[in-house]
């Protein structure tokens, strides 16, 4: 018997089983009937073309191998040291901000719920997590031999667009493909560039770090254990970016812009002074008056019905020039009828006396 063909027991195939066998080179034992009437079919020319007939996908047969080594739990190999990128594959984002969603190009790729948690819990990991630590936090109740079935599972079931895996997997740690853009990541980055005082001139709240940035919180609807930490480090990060952001653009005159960010600030957190802050210098900056008065009347209000407290020194002495000059523009005694009164902003006076008895 030769040493390069394979024989296996037909038991009982059919003769169709018999006739696929034999094209792919196994040799069933002879259990059918009239075995030497049976003839197969040989195609006049091979199935396969000789090498160098037509070009081969070299990228595309690389992407198919690491998804086979994914589903194996094999290590996926990265040949030439950066991240596989199928031939003519579109872009595949994943969005964290406000809520998830995974993008091919401009469709929406269907994720599970435990890819979903997956998939968030590896992007805001900065290096590999070993299987053991993930499948513990991802399904803290499970036992270890069912939190590695479910962790398995969710690999399992994790789509593979174009056949490229969203997951790189060995057998010991997971980590997010590096291929994937991650919307968070890019906010981070535009953030940080923007509290170093060193950086660029100041960019415009519309491009797409500062759109980012502006889109929303990290998941705000997921109630994860592991999320929080993550979700609140984001959080103070995106109002120090906007704060600085409001500023800059104030100091060079971008009046509209430097209101955007900082409005943008005080929306995320209505109770913080510094971003009211912010939008009051801005104010005063471009001169209105009654914009100035009635940000800080609104905060005043806000902040004593909120917590019982005042504005701070620094907020009051941003009004005071604005106070100043509305005492001084006062019609004086005796002037015609015919000049106009000054403008009555609901609760200037009440500023006044607080201000007064503050500073008395």
């Amino acid at each position: 018997m030769a040493g390069s063909v394979q024989y296996v027991d037909s038991h009982g195939a059919s003769v169709v089983g018999f006739a696929f066998t034999e094209l792919l080179n196994f040799r069933l034992l002879p259990r059918l009937k009239n075995t030497g009437s049976i003839r197969l079919y040989r195609p006049e020319r091979p199935v396969m073309l000789p090498m160098g007939e037509e070009p081969f996908d070299v990228q595309n047969l690389r992407c198919q191998h690491d998804r086979r080594d994914e589903c194996l739990g094999a290590p996926v190999s990265n040949r030439g040291g950066g991240a596989v990128h199928c031939a003519g594959a579109e872009p595949i984002a994943l969005l964290l901000l406000d809520e998830f969603e995974l993008r091919r190009g401009d469709s929406v790729v269907p994720v599970g719920p435990s890819g979903q948690r997956l998939m968030a819990f590896l992007a805001l990991q900065s290096r590999p997590v070993p299987r053991g630590l993930a499948s513990g936090v991802l399904w803290p109740d499970a036992s270890a031999s069912r939190g590695g079935a479910n962790l398995r599972t969710a690999l399992w079931r994790l789509p593979a667009p174009e056949g490229r895996p969203l997951v790189a997997v060995t057998a010991t740690h997971l980590s997010l493909a590096p291929a994937i853009a991650v919307d968070l990541h890019e906010g981070v980055a535009w953030a940080d560039e923007m509290l170093d005082r060193h950086s660029a001139p100041c960019p415009s709240p519309s491009e797409k770090g500062a759109r980012i940035v502006l889109r929303g919180d990290l998941l705000p609807h997921w109630d994860e254990e592991w999320l929080p930490s993550e979700r609140e480090r984001f959080r103070q990060l995106r109002l120090h970016a906007l704060e600085r952001l409001c500023e800059r653009l104030t100091a060079e005159g971008r009046y509209g812009q430097a209101l955007e960010a900082g409005l943008a600030a005080v929306d995320i957190e209505p109770l913080r002074e510094s971003g009211h802050r912010a939008v009051l210098r801005v104010h005063v900056r471009e001169g209105n008056a009654v914009e100035a008065l009635r940000t800080y009347s609104a905060y005043e209000y806000l902040l004593a019905a909120e917590l019982g407290l005042r504005p701070s020194t620094a907020m009051r002495r941003l009004i005071e020039p604005v106070l100043a000059a509305r005492a001084g523009s006062g019609p004086e005694p005796g002037s015609s009828p015919d000049r106009p009164e000054p403008l009555d902003v609901p609760g200037a006076r009440l500023l006044d006396l607080r201000l007064e008895d503050a500073w008395s």
